[in-house]
């Protein structure tokens, strides 16, 4: 196992790109947050390191397995909009 610290929030980052001729998405980051959320969904690691104090991962590389990934302009709701999604989950 390799250990290294968590990066600093301003040199924190991610990278998602894709080969078109093998047809993968291959993922880098070193954001704790999303590395939390990607970990699952690689399926051969490249490189992951870990955080000493905490033993938990903080850098993973490595290709997606069988992902979607989709890239969005961000949603921007009314007022109303989000009062009525946030009754909606409220209810479940």
């Amino acid at each position: 196992m390799k250990y290294v610290k968590t990066a600093p929030r301003e040199e924190r980052e991610t990278i998602i790109s894709h080969d078109a001729v093998t047809g993968k998405w291959h993922l880098y980051t070193n954001d704790p947050k999303h590395v939390r959320k990607w970990l699952p969904r690689i399926k051969n690691f490249d490189r992951i390191e870990y955080n000493k104090a905490t033993q938990k991962p903080v850098v993973i590389e490595g290709d997606l397995s069988e992902s979607n990934v989709i890239i969005s302009k961000k949603r921007h709701l009314t007022s109303e909009q989000k009062e009525k999604l946030f009754f909606a989950k409220k209810s479940r």
